[in-house]
């Protein structure tokens, strides 16, 4: 055992001895470090020495060139094909413009003419105007049948009131004329005497007959003409018939077709043969009248006896 043991000891020491004799490794100093491409590793070249990935360590001892930074290729541009110059286009000589037709000034539309307000349908007072005669008060117009037959005896009812509205008057009248034939006005005249100073407004209202017993026709008006204190002219009898109660009215117009004032007279116990004809005179009342036109009518009864 202790030969055994006494073998084992010097191999022991043998072998340290056997290991102070190798060389101790060098350990490479501090160098440059090159950073490595982000292109794919080429595979070196085999070599005795080994080299790491990514980083070489190179010794001081040895001075190394630092690398130059690759040096960027500059790639060729195709070459650029010219492009021919657009051919010049020839200037076309300007053309003299015409003369420029002169634009007419707007003109105004033309003023529609005033149309009056269309008549109802019935037997009605068509214009009227009442008026101090002193101290007295008149009312005066033209009643107008639209009905399409004629209608007899129309009586114009008159109510006046004063400025309270109170009933201060009435009165009535027939018109001028006994018969009042579709489209033809019949004029009529109402006076109340010593109202004029309470008269502040005045209704009318219209009554007549459909039918009558007594028949009438128009006269025809020959000529007439108005003085300061009547109204004259000549009527003749168109008619086959005699004609008696002869009525003559004249009816006195503004501009506008209003009644300004009306007059007439009855020929009593008068008869006119067909193709006769007679004179005639129309009182007028006093004061001055102003008016723009007149129309004077003429109307009789048929003589069966």
């Amino acid at each position: 055992m202790r030969r055994y043991f006494r073998f084992c000891v010097l191999l022991i020491i043998g072998l340290l001895a056997a290991g102070c004799m190798l060389p101790a490794q060098v350990q490479p100093a501090g160098g440059p470090v090159v950073q490595g491409s982000t292109a794919a590793p080429t595979e070196p070249a085999p070599t005795d020495t080994p080299v790491s990935v990514g980083i070489v360590e190179v010794p001081a001892e040895t001075p190394t060139d630092t690398p130059l930074p690759p040096v960027e290729t500059a790639t060729s541009l195709p070459p650029v094909a010219s492009t021919p110059a657009p051919s010049a286009t020839p200037t076309v000589a300007p053309t003299t413009a015409p003369p420029a037709t002169p634009t007419p000034a707007p003109t105004a539309p033309p003023t529609p003419a005033a149309t009056k307000t269309p008549y109802p349908t019935g037997i009605f007072v068509a214009s009227h105007r009442g008026f101090s005669d002193g101290s007295n008060y008149v009312v005066v117009g033209e009643v107008l049948n639209t009905s399409g037959v004629a209608v007899y005896g129309v009586k114009v009812i008159t109510n006046f009131y004063d400025s309270g509205g109170k009933l201060v008057a009435a009165g009535q009248t027939l018109t001028s004329l006994a018969m009042t034939e579709p489209e033809v006005g019949n004029p009529f005249k109402l006076k109340v005497e010593n109202l004029a100073s309470a008269v502040d407004r005045y209704e009318l209202t219209v009554t007549w007959e459909d039918v009558s017993l007594i028949e009438f026709r128009y006269l025809t008006v020959v000529e007439g003409a108005v003085g300061q204190v009547e109204v004259t002219g000549q009527i003749r009898n168109e008619q086959e018939s005699v004609l008696t109660s002869i009525v003559v009215a004249v009816t006195f117009y503004d501009a506008a077709g209003g009644v300004v004032d009306t007059a007439d007279i009855f020929l009593g116990g008068q008869t006119l043969a067909p193709g006769a004809s007679m004179p005639f005179a129309i009182p007028l009342g006093g004061g001055d009248r102003v008016y723009d036109h007149f129309w004077i009518e003429a109307q009789g009864n048929l003589n069966l006896f």
